[in-house]
């Protein structure tokens, strides 16, 4: 009884052992999955940190080359738009004459000698140096006239009017007198608008075998006591 009873528990260690060992075998395969699992997981979550990072990276060098585009294009264009003001003040500065132009195209210049007046009626002094005599068809002796219609005076006129920048259409001539010789003669001329807004004075000298050329030019600032 007593050999059968120890082989009795004997038996049952052993099955109880067994069970053990199979609960052991689960629990330890368990394991190796639950780690094999954790272990995916870490690489799956190592590539998507390193994808990441490289497509910031891919990012940033696309954004970085964008604002170098976007500032060598600003700079193209800055440089574009100070060459183009450079050559627009060149052309302007070119085309721009110191003082407002007297007479007719071929005695336009930009040597025109500007001064004040001590009369209180001129504002100021205008000398062209480049001004022309009117070509005279006279022929013989010179004569000075007054005359409408006289080849002389119709000369003088023409004269008058080419010395200050007004069409002659929009010329009005006040008055017509000589200035102490034959050969020099002095007129008071406007603007034809309501205001007389341009008002000169004109002198101009007879040149012999030229014809009369103007001298000086006075503009006004009223025609009061001109002439």
């Amino acid at each position: 009884m007593e050999n059968e009873s120890r082989d009795y528990m004997n038996r049952s260690e052993k099955r109880q052992r067994y069970q053990n060992d199979g609960k052991r075998k689960k629990m330890d395969r368990l394991l190796n999955i639950l780690i094999a699992i954790v272990s995916i997981l870490i690489i799956l979550n190592l590539i998507s940190i390193f994808t990441d990072k490289d497509q910031n990276t891919k990012n940033d060098e696309v954004a970085n080359t964008t604002d170098e585009s976007s500032k060598d294009a600003k700079i193209t264009d800055d440089t574009t738009e100070d060459r183009t003001s450079e050559e627009v003040d060149e052309e302007t500065s070119d085309d721009e004459t110191i003082d407002e132009p007297i007479g007719s195209d071929e005695n336009l210049s930009s040597e025109l000698i500007v001064a004040p007046s001590e009369d209180p009626i001129v504002d100021e002094v205008i000398v062209n140096p480049n001004w022309q005599s009117t070509p005279t068809k006279q022929t013989g002796e010179h004569v000075s006239a007054y005359t409408e219609g006289h080849i002389d005076y119709e000369e003088k006129l023409e004269t008058f009017q080419n010395a200050v920048s007004l069409e002659p259409e929009n010329i009005i001539v006040w008055s017509v007198k000589n200035n102490g010789s034959p050969n020099s003669s002095v007129a008071v001329l406007t603007s034809k608008d309501a205001e007389r807004t341009d008002k000169y004075r004109v002198y101009i000298e007879w040149i012999e075998n030229e014809g009369w050329i103007p001298v000086k030019v006075e503009k006004l600032n009223q025609l009061d006591g001109a002439y």
